[in-house]
């Protein structure tokens, strides 16, 4: 609906998360989208998103699965959220570029999902910050215009 801002937080709606082994039966076609959330509510709430979106969606449940994930998966794009066990989202992106630029290739759009938007969150590499509660509507324009270089604008926002 245009112009009703929906929004997703910690207890909101739930969808049926694409398990790895599921993603390859997901249709080739289809963008990957990696998302590294450890709350799982949340990743699911970001799934239902990527999927409405027409995309794949796969989920890691800390940095360093993420990070394994990212390296064998090569997804078009990446969510993550900062504060995660085993690897924060600070260091996964650090890692996820350095890789990146070692072999000479453009790292996947990121996108920070996190309740936390502080001055180091805002300069720890991200291409986009959103803030926890999310608006599902900003989520799905992010992802177009990411993965599609299409704005698919509804609610105006801009970068």
């Amino acid at each position: 609906m245009k112009g009703t801002r929906r929004q997703v937080g910690p207890v909101d709606q739930t969808a049926g998360a694409l398990p790895a082994e599921e993603v390859e039966a997901s249709s080739a076609a289809q963008p990957l989208v990696l998302i590294v959330e450890d709350e799982a509510p949340i990743a699911d709430a970001i799934a239902l998103v990527v999927q409405e979106a027409g995309y794949t969606p796969l989920i890691a449940t800390h940095g360093r699965q993420g990070l394994e994930m990212a390296r064998s998966r090569r997804p078009a794009l990446i969510t993550t959220d900062y504060m995660m066990p085993q690897m924060n989202g600070d260091e996964f992106i650090a890692v996820l570029r350095r890789e990146a630029e070692e072999r000479g290739e453009p790292a996947p759009p990121i996108i920070l999902i996190t309740a936390v938007v502080s001055h180091r969150t805002r300069n720890i590499g991200a291409d986009y910050i959103l803030a926890k509660p999310f608006d599902i509507d900003v989520l799905t324009q992010l992802l177009h215009r990411f993965i599609d270089g299409t704005d698919h604008d509804q609610n105006g926002l801009r970068p």
